[in-house]
């Protein structure tokens, strides 16, 4: 009402995130030096506010005008200056000029707050899923969420773990599980391992909204550590970070008992009744008998063949070939083949593939490619091939977006081969 009738100033809500919209500027080449940043800033209605109301932005009411530009400056260099300190951007020597670099580039991607991406530049090259789910749980987009004393109890009991469910736990300096959880991190970190078990124990309204927002915003977060990774070619830390992406987007973990949940029609009660007849993969469930299906699960007709039919929208078999083509020019060389080996329904929806060559010794990618969906769904015989000289012991392994957003089993790792 003092809004409507005019009684109520509204203050600008830019200086807490200026970093993140000067980075986005700086991104679209829209800031390319200092000067024009400080023209940006000045084209806000954070400025004019601040001449309105300095207070309520920590200056002193009365200040010069040549001190308050004199502020505008410091604010908008202090910003330049943290994000070059973490490699977002580039200034040259006299820190005039600004250009994007390809973090900064992933930060406006991915609409990441910069003490996130903060997390994400300090991070380790060899990353495990443990570590990226902890930085998942400290970062600033699922800061809102305060571990409430009623919720304790429920949540040391299942950091506790007695039958064994979770992949991780809230530990202690020494190592063991912590008998209390005293923090929001604690309390995210017990949220989303508890979820990806596929069948969790909390169902308290209140931490399923709240899950549900860690597991969207995670999701978003692990895709831009996909994607840095990548760009720092940091092997590890790259296929961990999409798996962790498509473990969260689907709410499971890749080795749950209950994959099947993914497919249309199978919620957790029915994927507990498959499990318990011995159908608990898309392998499984391809060879069972409609019937049998049914019956175990106490489902009319034809709900056996409705969800045998859903196997059709899975992406096609690939098969992998990976072979010593000899020296060339002095250089090992080796020849990466993908064929189908069966056929998929035609989608509408426009995915990639994820190919990456890595080096396990010394943890380097060395070679990432993203091959368009058409390629892989509807070309027969030989997808793609690609040749390429790299040094020492390498992993291959093949990770499928579509397959992240419908399906879990999309990541495929071949043995070492040895140049």
């Amino acid at each position: 009402e003092n809004l409507l009738s005019g009684c109520e100033m509204v203050e600008s809500q830019l200086l807490p995130c200026a970093v993140e919209h000067l980075n986005a500027e700086i991104v679209q080449l829209t800031v390319s030096d200092i000067t024009l940043a400080i023209e940006w800033l000045k084209c806000s209605y954070l400025y004019i506010r601040i001449k309105k109301n300095p207070e309520h932005y920590g200056i002193k009411r009365g200040i010069p005008r040549d001190l308050l530009e004199k502020q505008m400056r410091d604010i908008c260099v202090e910003k330049i200056h943290e994000l070059g300190e973490y490699g977002l951007i580039w200034t040259d020597g006299d820190g005039f000029s600004l250009k994007p670099l390809e973090p900064g580039r992933l930060m406006t991607k991915f609409y990441l707050k910069f003490d996130t991406m903060k997390l994400i530049v300090k991070a380790s090259a060899c990353c495990s899923l443990e570590d990226l789910l902890h930085i998942i749980c400290r970062s600033a987009e699922i800061s809102w969420i305060q571990l409430r004393r009623n919720e304790k109890k429920t949540l040391n009991d299942i950091n506790s773990d007695k039958e064994g469910r979770l992949r991780f736990h809230v530990v202690s300096e020494n190592g063991k599980k912590k008998k209390r959880i005293q923090t929001r991190e604690d309390k995210i970190f017990v949220l989303v391992n508890d979820c990806l078990t596929g069948d969790p124990l909390m169902h308290d309204l209140s931490l399923n909204q709240e899950t549900n927002s860690i597991c969207s915003n995670g999701c978003r977060i692990a895709k831009c550590m996909k994607e840095y990774f990548i760009y720092k070619r940091s092997y590890r830390s790259a296929i961990n970070s999409m798996l962790l992406a498509k473990c969260l987007d689907q709410k499971l973990w890749e080795s749950s008992l209950f994959l099947l949940k993914q497919l249309p029609g199978i919620g957790i009660v029915t994927a507990k009744a498959l499990k318990t007849a011995g159908v608990d993969s898309f392998e499984s469930l391809a060879t069972a008998d409609a019937r049998k299906l049914e019956s175990a699960t106490g489902r009319n007709y034809p709900f056996g063949n409705q969800i045998k039919e859903s196997l059709s929208s899975l992406p096609p078999k690939i098969d992998i070939q990976i072979e010593d083509a000899g020296n060339k020019q002095g250089k090992s060389t080796i020849t990466v083949t993908l064929s189908r080996q069966s056929q998929a329904v035609r989608s509408s929806k426009q995915n990639y593939v994820d190919m990456i060559v890595g080096s396990e010794e010394d943890n380097m990618i060395l070679f990432h490619e993203k091959i368009r969906s058409v390629v892989l769904f509807y070309n027969l015989g030989v997808l793609y091939g690609l040749s390429f000289s790299p040094d020492g012991l390498f992993c291959f392994g093949l990770v499928i977006p579509a397959i992240i957003q419908l399906f879990l089993e999309g990541l495929e790792s071949f043995p070492a081969h040895i140049l």
